[in-house]
């Protein structure tokens, strides 16, 4: 029983390595220092269809990353608006704050990647809402809880 108890930790383990390097490179911030708190994966659906999110608390990140690669907050509205949106499962409805718990943030910075295919600049949020589907990362810190969101959607 020990031995599979120790299996079992070391696949977690394993996988929020792995998860947090895969995040750490999408977003351009070493999360090295970093642990995961939640993690969620709704991925799923027709071709992978769906949506993620983790929590990542993050004592210690490198500012000068953040103010290259990171926007300071407020949200542009394109990113406001998708982000905003209800989405709808076992009869209740909630946007991706209320859904995910993430704090109204007035402290911080965010990054956002648009992996749409149809993307000319993938750090411009400006088509956002212009086509048929969502394909994007995006990433909200919380400069005063020291708290990284991450949030992925694929429809």
């Amino acid at each position: 029983m020990k031995k599979i108890i120790m299996l079992l930790t070391i696949f977690t383990l394993t996988g929020c390595i792995n998860q947090k390097k895969e995040i750490s490179k999408t977003i351009e911030l070493n999360l090295n220092k970093c642990n995961i708190e939640k993690s969620i994966d709704n991925h799923g659906g027709f071709l992978g269809d769906g949506d993620s999110f983790v929590k990542i608390k993050c004592e210690e990140v490198d500012k000068n990353e953040l103010e290259k690669n990171w926007k300071k907050l407020p949200l542009s509205n394109n990113i406001k608006e998708v982000l905003e949106m209800e989405q709808c499962d076992d009869n209740e409805c909630k946007n991706v704050f209320k859904r995910y718990e993430i704090p109204e943030i007035e402290n911080g910075y965010y990054y956002f990647l648009d992996r749409h295919t149809d993307s000319k600049d993938k750090k411009d949020d400006t088509n956002l809402n212009n086509r048929s589907s969502y394909n994007f990362s995006i990433a909200l810190y919380n400069s005063n809880e020291k708290n990284i969101y991450f949030y992925e959607l694929d429809t």
